[in-house]
């Protein structure tokens, strides 16, 4: 059974694997900065929420700004992938909307992702790591 809960300090280890390894594997970022994941540095000041499997164990979480409802990361382990766990993060905002986020134009997987759920392109740019879409759901 999968639920979203808080995150607590207990969390860290494996959170901060999945992300080192979703960084690791993520041929949309450019080589360069695909081992640059510094979990603690990257979500700091961050509101972040944990998908948890029946034992507990975190299968998965989301990080975001509050003050702008700005959803920041959202990263789910390899073998709980296409399992539900990305919707089950998002469905635990409990922040008012909309909410907006960044998704690279090279993360299709992540795009379709985010349309398929409501999400809408409501402006563009480009950064260090390539052309982006700012998402927000209404």
């Amino acid at each position: 059974m999968l639920r979203v809960r808080p995150f607590a300090e207990r969390d860290r280890p494996v959170l901060e694997t999945i992300y080192r390894e979703s960084r690791a594997e993520a041929e949309w970022l450019p080589i360069a900065v695909r081992g640059l994941a510094d979990f603690l540095q990257d979500v700091e000041g961050e509101a972040i929420l944990v998908a948890v499997a029946g034992d507990d164990d975190p299968v998965g979480f989301l990080s975001v700004w509050e003050p702008d409802r700005f959803v920041h990361h959202l990263y789910v382990s390899r073998a709980a992938r296409r399992k539900g766990v990305g919707t089950a993060l998002l469905d635990a905002l409990e922040l008012p909307k909309p909410w907006r986020l960044k998704c690279l134009r090279a993360n299709s997987e992540a795009a379709a992702f985010y349309r398929n759920r409501g999400w809408v392109e409501v402006s563009s740019g480009t950064s260090e790591d390539g052309d982006f879409a700012v998402l927000e759901k209404a």
